[in-house]
């Protein structure tokens, strides 16, 4: 516990009521009481040296002493002040020298001290374009304040202490800036991660969410004649029918709803990202078969092996198709839609077994999967697209994905066309 003596003394030696504020960081840190103490010894010293050996007038001496040592005080104060000080004491310590004095050497042996210290602070803090000039300032003042015979040891000395010191500094800064180059790659990295973390999320959502929204929407809108299709046919009441509208309204905002959060989602980029999808080529009869269920007419012929099909390309066939029937089923209501998986031969790869009789594309090494959706021209009124072509861009980016291509344009006859190229496996060149 704190004697009132030494409480007093701690209260009056606070700091916290200096107002400068230059002044008051400079003394909130404890490296500068050091610096201020070895300053202070420096020019006790170096007074009386200077009265003793030099033929200053009495009142420069306390001048001399405090502008040639003061600079010791600043070592520990940031790059401006030390090189304030370092220039004061290379100019006191060159003039000094200037004066006849009895000493060993023109320069006093303090200010050399001083010296010395100012210049190894100043290599240690000034920019590394600058230390040319420092180290040249400073072997001048060798060559005013130094005898002939030591004046070259001592300025070779200065220059391999600067030349140690810009090498340390420098692989110092490299390794540095090295690593805040690392440091800004991971975040980089993080961020594109992220970015197609967005992607895939915004197209799971408009493959899933939205398809499976269009079948209620067509479903509820189908309803009525369906049943009244039926054996025995049914009547639904106004009731029951405006019930059924509300439903397809209600579906037709939530699908407005999923498009806009997708514009949220979605980056603006066309960069292809790698797939996580769970579905695969074996599901598509099951999809097809959901969407026969609704009235849809579908005609499917699969030629492909699934066995050889990689997943991700499995994966792809299937979003693809499932987009395209999605469409197909708001875009031309009643329309009969046509999907084929035919396997592609490679033609510039021989069949080992020899060419086909045909001379067809059996001759080459089946080595990629076309798929085709082709629907006709509607039959009756068509839902108005408000989608912003989520749907194609999607497709297009599963099958970049995967080392395919796909084109979507309208036919001849009215109707619409998807065909995609996919390889056998993502990998596959």
């Amino acid at each position: 516990m704190k004697s009132p003596r030494v409480s007093g003394l701690t209260d009056r030696l606070s700091i916290d009521g200096v107002s400068d504020p230059a002044l008051h960081r400079y003394l909130s840190l404890r490296r500068n009481w050091l610096a201020a103490l070895i300053a202070v010894t420096m020019v006790a010293v170096c007074w009386p040296v200077l009265g003793d050996t030099s033929r200053l007038p009495a009142f420069l001496l306390p001048v001399v002493a405090i502008l040639g040592c003061g600079g010791l005080a600043l070592i520990f104060a940031g790059p401006d002040a030390v090189r304030a000080g370092w220039a004061v004491t290379v100019i006191v310590a060159a003039g000094a020298s200037l004066v006849p004095n009895e000493g060993p050497w023109p320069m006093p042996i303090p200010l050399f001290l001083s010296l010395l210290a100012m210049t190894v602070a100043a290599l240690m803090t000034q920019p590394l374009d600058r230390l040319p000039i420092v180290a040249v300032a400073t072997a001048g003042a060798f060559v005013v304040g130094m005898p002939a015979g030591v004046v070259v040891g001592w300025t070779f000395a200065l220059v391999v202490v600067a030349l140690g010191i810009a090498f340390f500094r420098y692989r110092v800064r490299s390794q540095r800036e090295i690593a805040e180059q690392v440091e800004e790659t991971e975040v980089l990295r993080a961020r594109e991660a992220v970015l197609a973390e967005r992607a895939r999320i915004a197209r799971d959502l408009h493959d899933i969410v939205a398809h499976r929204m269009s079948m209620v929407v067509v479903m509820a809108q189908t309803a009525p004649y369906r049943l009244a299709a039926g054996e025995p046919p049914e009547t639904l009441g106004p009731g029951a029918t405006a019930e059924l509208t509300g439903i397809a309204d209600a579906a037709r905002e939530s699908l407005d709803e999923v498009r806009a959060l997708l514009g949220v989602l979605r980056p603006h980029s066309d960069d292809a990202v790698e797939l996580a999808p769970v579905p695969g080529i074996g599901e598509v009869a099951g999809l097809l078969d959901e969407v026969r269920a609704i009235g849809v007419s579908i005609d499917f012929d699969d030629e492909s092996d699934h066995a050889s099909i990689g997943p991700t390309v499995g994966a792809a066939v299937y979003r693809i198709v499932q987009e395209s029937v999605t469409n197909a089923t708001r875009h031309a209501p009643g329309a009969p839609v046509d999907v084929r998986l035919t396997p592609e031969a490679d033609p510039d790869s021989p069949n080992p077994d020899g060419p086909a009789p045909d001379g067809g594309a059996a001759a080459g090494r089946p080595a990629r999967l076309r798929v085709t959706i082709v629907n006709g021209p509607s039959t009756g009124a068509a839902e108005a697209s408000r989608s912003g072509g989520h749907g194609i861009l999607g497709m297009t980016e599963r099958a970049l994905a995967v080392g395919g291509s796909l084109t979507a344009a309208p036919t001849p006859a009215g109707g619409f066309a998807v065909q995609a190229r996919l390889p056998l496996s993502a990998g596959q060149a």
